[in-house]
């Protein structure tokens, strides 16, 4: 057995507007975590919310889940996912616990068990899925059984990032979303997930500005985050496919097909008009999930 492993976890965008906890996709941006078996006491729950200690909160739910006993686990980190903008850094530490203690015991859980487990701790699959597999993934998580989909999507795209210096906890926000829909509203929010995963699947892009709109959590978490919707028209009107609010937010994400520079460009600029401090990446969606690099 390995005492060491090194791997990679992707940033990942959830939600891509109507898609609300089921759907997620990765990009390449990449967290990098050592695991170390050292001295120390094992994983377990009596940890803080760190981002080190969710790795090892993580590894502690797969030895019980994989009925093995817990190890001492030294974790370092490479930071690239900004942490509380909703580009999927929880999610990627999740993966990384489990991913790199089940490569430390052998792999005795197999890539569909490390899946759902990963989904079981962070509570919804729409980041931990992507974030696992790679890809455009459409997934559901219910009575702790995870279902789940990957979809297609086309070469070429790529994504411009306004990710602002300010958090916004998705545990907080989660409570202004309403709890209830009206009919007319339900039936919009369906027909746009179904338009957004057959755009995708299909290449038919001149949609996707149509099949990002939600009627569910942007109006509400627009209610924290005034700049949100006049970032998405900056975006709109400088060429971008689509714009919506990367997971729980306050990440503008806006796909384009071709160079995303003059889009980022221009939320830079609507971001400095607006007062909202913050910082443009380009990017695009990635295919690779995480995986172990090392191992020793």
């Amino acid at each position: 057995m390995p005492t060491s492993v090194e791997l990679r976890a992707p940033a990942t965008s959830a939600n891509l507007g109507p898609g609300f906890d089921c759907l997620g996709i990765a990009l390449d941006i990449f967290d990098t975590v050592r695991l170390e078996v050292g001295d120390g006491p094992p994983p377990g729950d009596d940890l803080d919310g760190q981002h080190e200690a969710l790795i090892l909160l993580a590894a502690a739910r797969f030895y019980q889940r994989a009925g093995r006993s817990p190890k001492p686990l030294r974790v370092t980190c490479d930071h690239a996912i900004p942490v509380g903008r909703g580009m999927g850094s929880s999610a990627a530490a999740i993966v990384a616990g489990v991913l790199g203690a089940n490569a430390l015991e052998g792999y005795p859980l197999s890539e569909a068990e490390v899946a759902e487990l990963c989904a079981q701790i962070e509570g919804h699959p729409d980041n931990s899925t992507p974030c696992l597999l790679g890809g455009f993934q459409a997934s559901v998580l219910e009575d702790g059984k995870l279902t789940g989909v990957g979809v297609p999507f086309p070469q070429g795209l790529e994504a411009a990032l306004f990710i602002p210096d300010f958090p916004m906890p998705t545990h907080e926000t989660r409570k202004l979303l309403p709890t209830q829909l009206s009919r007319s509203d339900v039936v919009f929010q369906i027909g746009r997930t179904a338009l957004l995963v057959a755009a995708l699947a299909t290449g038919s892009l001149d949609v996707l500005r149509f099949a990002t709109q939600d009627k569910l959590h942007q109006p509400a978490r627009g209610q924290v985050f005034a700049g949100m919707f006049p970032l998405f028209d900056a975006a709109l009107a400088a060429g971008a496919l689509c714009a919506y609010l990367s997971g729980g937010g306050p990440t503008v994400l806006a796909f384009t097909h071709g160079p995303a520079g003059v889009v980022a460009q221009a939320l830079q600029a609507e971001g400095q008009r607006l007062g909202v401090n913050g910082e443009v990446r380009v990017t695009r969606p990635s295919t690779q999930g995480a995986q172990v690099i090392r191992s020793a």
